[in-house]
């Protein structure tokens, strides 16, 4: 990468660290470009050339946060711990999430913009189903779950959940605007109705 590429870069990196501080400090409808450029130190003219708008420079934060989210909860399964140790850490980080961007993460995420909606079904396809599938095998080595579930039907049963979960517009609003639900909802996945 030659001197050119390179600041080209970093700048970039700039302007998507400033707009993830915005989006998480005031939630992506209150920024304006106006704001992310003065907080990059950049003209707003540098970052459409970046990203072609603000609808651009959203996704692009959304999918890195996404892959930072994936790469923490890969070091959680992968890492040392008990199974449990391991499920509550991303239980709590969940509920923390949903209440990020102001509210507005899960809904922006899951129903409003079919790009992401692209990139969490191959990153569920690619990457999130193993780790999954992994940490299921710790729950089943540690005694915490049946040990005769097979592969498959735990697959089903995170499609059914996953596909459920968001078939109706309001379940992420609700979920944002009530943090204890995400808490109780990951509860019952993880221990059904009997606790």
């Amino acid at each position: 990468m030659n001197g050119f590429e390179r600041r080209k870069e970093q700048k970039r990196g700039t302007i998507l660290r400033a707009a993830l501080d915005l989006f998480q400090a005031f939630g992506f409808s209150k920024v304006s470009i106006g704001d992310i450029a003065q907080r990059a130190g950049v003209s707003q003219v540098t970052i459409y050339n970046h990203f072609g708008n603000k609808e651009g420079l959203t996704r692009e934060v959304i999918k890195g946060f996404i892959r930072s989210l994936l790469d923490k909860y890969r070091k959680v399964i992968n890492g040392q711990g008990s199974y449990m140790e391991k499920l509550e850490f991303i239980i709590y980080d969940k509920t923390e999430v949903a209440q990020q961007f102001q509210g507005e993460l899960l809904g922006r995420m899951v129903f409003s913009d079919p790009y992401i909606e692209q990139i969490i079904q191959s990153m569920w396809q690619t990457e999130v189903k193993q780790l999954m599938l992994d940490l299921v095998e710790d729950g089943k080595n540690q005694g915490y779950i049946n040990p005769q579930l097979s592969e498959e039907a735990v697959l089903v049963y995170l499609e059914i959940l996953r596909k459920g979960m968001f078939a109706d517009p309001a379940v992420p609003t609700r979920m944002e605007r009530h943090p204890q639900l995400v808490h109780d909802l990951n509860s019952l996945f993880l221990y059904g109705l009997n606790g």
